[in-house]
């Protein structure tokens, strides 16, 4: 959930895209190029590419969440897919415009992203060669090529993917002693810990985003654990989790502020916090993760750096910024 990183990340993409885009029309319409081009629906796939490309460079940091994230990359697929079909199909050149997309993982430090990245792309190729192939027009040796082609991107996709997983697994999937925990099974595992341990039964829980200029993230960690409470690194950028024994909405509001002032002391810039709190805000663990986490990406929709959003039903639109 490190909308900082992913901005960057897609903003640059989109740029290396605008460039490959002009490139690839010149290429097409070079006499080297052999397959049959259709330039109408070509043009207008690129012009939509295009649009799209522009519209995110222009578009605020905060909007890059993962489902916004992953949501580009399948546009982006989509787009080189008609490319692709439109320009010769099976014996389209433009299939290599899909490799950026596979090394959306490593860029961006998640294994989400750099699974749809990769998925994206094989699905891509895929149905932009499907239809010759069923059609019986792609000539007799198109099956093997396409299966050729299908097998390097995987391949350069996967090598992505398993640079981000081995990041992950490295150290027993800490990070200088501090859990990684990107399917939400050890928060979940301390949320219930904390419910079942007496006060009352409610637990807090706090998602802090220290958003960029933090450079190591240990220290910051250290510096929270010794001052709030625990943290747990969620995998998504430097995102991490705070769980609050017996807290109320007050205590975690005066925690998540706490952690956005030590994530200022050391040197971040765009740090958010969203918080909610069980039984109040949610009737389950799970439920409580959800909350917390829609209330972090409230805290981005809001604008404003170092906010806080508490996930409070009493507002009406179902979070409370302070």
């Amino acid at each position: 959930m490190d909308h900082w990183l992913n901005s960057r990340v897609l903003k640059g993409l989109s740029v290396l895209y605008l460039g490959l885009t002009a490139l690839a029309l010149v290429v097409v319409h070079g006499d080297f190029y052999g397959p049959a081009v259709s330039f109408v629906p070509l043009y207008l796939t690129v012009s939509v590419l295009v649009t799209a490309a522009a519209a995110v460079l222009v578009l605020p940091e905060e909007k890059f969440g993962e489902g916004f994230t992953v949501a580009l990359y399948a546009l982006y697929a989509a787009l080189l897919a008609v490319a692709n079909f439109v320009t010769g199909g099976v014996s389209s050149d433009l299939y290599l415009l899909y490799f950026p997309l596979l090394f959306a993982g490593a860029l961006h430090g998640t294994l989400k992203v750099g699974l749809a990245g990769l998925l994206a792309a094989l699905a891509g190729y895929a149905l932009a060669a499907l239809p010759q192939l069923l059609g019986g027009t792609a000539g007799p040796g198109a099956p093997g090529e396409v299966l050729f082609r299908l097998g390097v991107l995987a391949l350069a996709g996967g090598s992505a993917v398993a640079a981000v997983l081995g990041g992950y697994l490295e150290g027993t999937g800490t990070r200088e002693g501090y859990e990684v925990d990107e399917d939400g099974a050890r928060l979940l595992e301390r949320i219930s810990e904390k419910a079942s341990s007496g006060r009352g039964g409610r637990v807090g829980l706090v998602f802090v985003d220290p958003g960029r200029g933090v450079g190591e993230i240990e220290p910051l960690l250290e510096r929270v654990r010794a001052r709030i409470g625990e943290p747990i690194l969620t995998g998504e950028g430097s995102v991490f989790g705070i769980v609050l024994g017996g807290a109320d909405e007050r205590s975690a509001e005066s925690a998540a502020r706490r952690a956005l002032a030590t994530a200022g002391s050391f040197g971040a810039e765009g740090a958010r916090a969203g918080a909610a709190v069980y039984p109040q805000d949610a009737r389950s663990p799970e439920d409580l993760l959800g909350a917390a986490g829609r209330a972090l990406e409230a805290a981005f929709e809001a604008g404003s750096a170092s906010t806080v959003v508490l996930a409070g039903r009493s507002a009406g639109n179902g979070h409370r910024a302070v």
